[in-house]
């Protein structure tokens, strides 16, 4: 496409005008009489110009009125894109009958929405899902015809990388799983699945664990204390039985732990659904943390970093036990000092957490945050851990949108990754009026 000068589009009009504006000054000897034709004879051509663009305008089908000017190279080229953009939406137009009957045979239940968010198309098998008539729902907004905020937000979001539930109807057992994708122009192709059997699965579990953590609690709490009373009671002298109750006192200790570290995850994915929207400032939890961890344990280091001024919009709570497990985790598997980082990247602030330690083998990386899974039994059971650590991590990561990233080197260390997407990153209230430079602490 050409893009050259005023001049260079008009030359020749301008230049037959300024003879003509040069006549009448040899003839009348007035040149305010010249400039005046000068500015008659640029506005009858160019207001021909005009005239005749905004008619082809108002009918672009035919093709463009002006071609013997470098203009006529930018209005072919605007036929030629409007052209194609017909084209393409044509063919999406011939495509979508046989898109719509091919989907109408499923027995999934599966939607059209336009790009204003409408219902245009929905098949038997979604009515049915939807309780819904499409006669009477179509033109809708899709929202209206499954109502929800969560649906509201999701489609305003327009992030579809993972698939929404709802519970549209009254049941409050009933569960419904939408999976949008896009095609066409700006079309949105949905399938909704009925998960109420799978979501009642997952609350039975999450209740189970939940309960059966809870009731351990009571008699853990007992025998605890009464391990501590013997302990009390019995003479130092007697060596062996001091050894035999202290080993008790420390797998309750650790019972305890993992019975807390239940309690936690369950209440984590009991509310993972829900919308976390506190402002919370990073460098102030990191510095409270930090100083927390270094007083428990006094002889090792903690380096952190701050190097964003950012705030994160999340829950305060599950925030800090995530922090505070990757920091953990670093101070147990690894002698040398930890460093801790909060910077930004291109898609959002991060978190890192590096250790020296022995490092993990990539077989194991993947299944690190799954439950109770552990790269050394033996090195676990001697540290304490509950296995459930990672397993929060990963959970509070997926509840505020982050991804969690590891790498690791047999021999050279692990370093953890929590990247927040820029969505949930927002100026501190502190910030915006008390700049902080980048702070290192030891």
């Amino acid at each position: 496409m050409t893009t050259p000068g005023f001049l260079a589009l008009e030359s020749r009009r301008l230049i037959a005008a300024l003879f003509a504006a040069c006549g009448i000054w040899l003839v009348t000897q007035d040149w305010k009489l010249a400039l005046m034709t000068l500015a008659l004879v640029l506005a009858i051509f160019w207001g021909w110009q005009l005239t005749k663009v905004y008619h082809w305008f108002a009918n672009p089908e035919q093709l463009p009125p002006i071609s013997n000017s470098d203009l006529g190279g930018v209005l072919r080229d605007v036929y030629a894109l409007r052209s194609r953009d017909t084209l393409t939406a044509n063919a999406s137009a011939r495509s979508q009958p046989y898109l719509t009957d091919s989907l109408a045979s499923m027995r999934d239940a599966a939607l059209i929405i336009n790009s204003d968010g409408r219902l245009v198309w929905c098949n038997d098998a979604a009515e049915y899902l939807l309780g819904i008539s499409f006669e009477d729902e179509e033109g809708k907004p899709f929202s209206e015809v499954a109502p929800g905020k969560s649906l509201k937000r999701y489609m305003r979001d327009e992030n579809y990388q993972k698939p929404l539930r709802i519970k549209p109807g009254p049941d409050p057992e009933f569960c419904l799983q939408l999976e949008f994708s896009r095609f066409g122009v700006n079309d949105r192709l949905v399938f909704v699945k009925d998960v109420t059997e799978q979501d009642r699965l997952e609350r039975m579990r999450r209740d189970f664990v939940g309960n059966v953590s809870h009731e351990l609690r009571t008699p853990l709490t007992v025998i605890k204390g009464y391990i501590e009373t013997l302990q009390s009671l019995m003479p130092e002298s007697d060596t062996r039985l001091q050894k035999s109750l202290g080993s008790m006192d420390v797998q309750a200790a650790r019972m305890e732990n993992l019975i807390s570290d239940l309690l936690w995850l369950s209440r984590i994915e009991s509310v993972e659904g829900e919308r976390k929207d506190d402002q919370l400032d990073l460098v102030d939890l990191l510095t409270h943390l930090c100083d927390e961890l270094m007083a428990a344990w006094p002889d090792r280091s903690i380096e952190l970093v701050t190097a964003s001024e950012l705030c994160v919009l999340g829950n305060a709570a599950e925030l800090r036990s995530a922090v505070s497990n990757l920091i953990v985790n670093a101070l147990k598997y690894s002698e040398a000092p930890v460093k801790v980082t909060w910077a930004n990247t291109i898609v959002g602030p991060e978190l890192v957490v590096e250790d020296r330690g022995p490092g993990i083998d990539a077989k194991h990386i993947p299944r690190l945050t799954e439950r109770f899974y552990r790269v050394d039994k033996s090195r676990s059971q001697a540290t304490g851990g509950t296995g459930l650590g990672l397993a929060i991590v990963k959970h509070v990561a997926v509840s505020h949108d982050a991804k969690l990233f590891v790498d690791s080197e047999v021999g050279r260390g692990s370093t953890f990754r929590m990247v927040f997407p820029s969505e949930r990153a927002v100026a501190c209230a502190v910030c915006s009026t008390e700049s902080r430079p980048v702070e290192s602490r030891q």
